[in-house]
């Protein structure tokens, strides 16, 4: 039997839709909010909104395999389907006679079982970018290829993204306009766990048929550590004192680590010098977004700051950072102390710059 290709996100609401359910699923991929809600999706079809104890039975993580096999066995009582729903299976917790007896029941499963392994938190690749089940989930991923249907939910595109929070506003009753759309991704990511929450919170303040206005995205949503130094850096190299001692204020006030202002206000820098000298070069915005895979975001601060500084003082402000990283990760002085310092000495290079 030849290995079917994974389905995406259109293709599983038109199986959701028709109603006619294979008897094996594996739902995985990077957008774990799509995964979690299609699952209960999945459940609630084939299960019912209230699953019974006799048709419906769920494990996770490290499962017992003899267990899970007595479930998949089972003969719906009173139901059309005997739903079987392991979520995060660790199979590398699994002996080489349990991962064998997994896979042996997964192929012989009985048509009026559906199985459906879900991933809704456990990533599917590990830091090493490898599968983070290893070679025993990839023959699990494999079979369910070959005998049923995988779906993956890949990381949405920024448009996709908008498009998503668009439609969730209107099913609230609420106008959410691309520009206000635009300034909430800026604001929070694109992890679309964190935009629905922030996106609730919106819709609840505007009421029914009311509108989300930039304005109100501004005052309301809780915006992340990198948007924070895309105001922190914008400031300094501006030289705006006020301004950046105010946002510094702000991210430590809200208990961000030192170390990660650090990491992420050098990241700031990097990017802005590495867009500067492409421009130089005579790169155009398509290609910086090519080369660095920056996010539109990204992307528009980087250039929006590269056209207000100067080489020279973006390779001293590195430097500068640099120099305040090792002191912050070698010395007790105190982070808080250093970095009011850096900002400090950012400023006095982006002035004496600006006078050359």
């Amino acid at each position: 039997m030849s290995i079917m290709p994974n389905i995406g996100e259109a293709d599983f609401k038109k199986i959701l839709s028709r109603g006619d359910f294979g008897t094996l699923y594996y739902l995985c991929g990077d957008e774990k909010l799509l995964v979690s809600h299609y699952t209960e999706k999945l459940i609630a079809k084939t299960a019912g909104k209230k699953p019974d104890e006799f048709n419906y039975h769920e494990f996770t993580g490290v499962i017992n395999v003899d267990e899970f096999e007595a479930a998949a066995q089972m003969i719906p009582f009173t139901a059309d389907y005997n739903v079987v729903v392991v979520k995060d299976l660790d199979m590398t917790a699994l002996k080489p006679n349990e991962a064998s007896k997994l896979l042996d029941t997964v192929s012989h499963v009985a048509g009026d079982t559906i199985i459906i392994f879900t991933f809704p938190t456990k990533p599917d690749k590990n830091e090493n970018g490898k599968a983070s089940g290893g070679a025993k989930d990839a023959k699990l991923k494999e079979l369910v290829q070959k005998k049923g249907t995988v779906v993956e939910y890949k990381k949405l595109t920024a448009a996709a993204v908008k498009t998503k929070l668009s439609a969730w506003a209107s099913k609230r009753g609420v106008v959410l306009s691309p520009k206000s759309a635009d300034m909430l991704i800026e604001y929070v990511g694109v992890d679309l766990n964190r935009l629905r929450m922030e996106l609730s919170k919106l819709c609840s303040y505007c009421g029914d048929n009311g509108e989300i206005t930039e304005d109100i995205v501004d005052m309301l949503v809780t915006r992340d550590l990198e948007s924070r130094i895309y105001d922190l850096s914008n400031a300094v190299i501006n030289n705006k004192a006020a301004q950046a001692f105010r946002v510094l204020d702000t991210l430590l006030y809200n208990r961000e680590d030192e170390l990660r202002i650090m990491a992420a206000l050098a990241s700031s820098y990097v990017n802005i010098y590495r867009v500067r000298m492409a421009i130089k070069s005579g790169a155009r915005t398509a290609e910086l977004k090519k080369w660095f895979k920056y996010s539109d975001a990204q992307l528009r601060y980087a250039e929006r700051d590269s056209r207000a500084s100067t080489t020279a003082a973006l390779r001293r402000s590195i430097n500068a950072i640099a120099e305040t990283d090792i002191a912050m990760k070698s010395t007790r002085t105190s982070k808080r102390l250093l970095l009011e310092i850096l900002i400090q000495k950012l400023l006095m290079i982006s002035s004496e710059e600006r006078r050359r």
